[in-house]
């Protein structure tokens, strides 16, 4: 299959970049009580983020580049350490996973989650694990078709102060 983006791992000169893209991930998701109420720090905090996982060597970004330059799509890999009581010790934490909606059904979400993978198999982690919000029905089975299986669930429910 010819893809018209590359993929590779995010630079300093993807920052700006890789903000917009979070910001389309979250207005696409902004059903989902996790994005829907982002503060007003939220895109500097995030850049900070993406820094953070462009320069650490337990991290990484992979991102999917256009001919012109700009970026279709883009994953975060990083380490994580897990609490001391649970095996294994650290994992490969996999996260925001998004492709831009006009570089959709060519593959490029596959391409990333497949890379991010082989990220985490290189670093010889035991486990990786990836999160997607539940509403992201596509994201969801991709990731089961890859073998990624759901094995916890998280629910919310707001407080509501009016009940006595």
């Amino acid at each position: 299959m010819s893809h018209g983006s590359t993929l590779r791992e995010a630079v300093d000169d993807d920052l700006d970049e890789l903000v917009a893209l979070w910001s389309h991930y979250v207005r696409e998701h902004r059903f989902n009580p996790a994005y829907n109420r982002v503060a007003r720090t939220g895109f500097v905090s995030r850049r900070a983020a993406f820094a953070r996982n462009i320069g650490d060597e337990n991290a990484t970004v992979y991102v999917l580049v256009r001919k012109d330059g700009g970026l279709d799509g883009m994953i975060t890999c990083r380490m994580e350490e897990n609490h001391p009581y649970f095996l294994p010790p650290r994992f490969a934490r996999i996260q925001t996973p998004f492709v831009r909606p006009d570089a959709r059904r060519k593959g490029n979400l596959k391409r990333l989650l497949t890379a991010a993978y082989r990220w985490a198999r290189e670093w010889e982690f035991m486990e990786v694990r990836l999160f997607i919000g539940a509403d992201n029905v596509l994201a969801n089975a991709i990731a089961e078709e890859l073998g990624f299986d759901a094995v916890e669930v998280v629910r919310r429910k707001a407080v509501d102060w009016g009940i006595r």
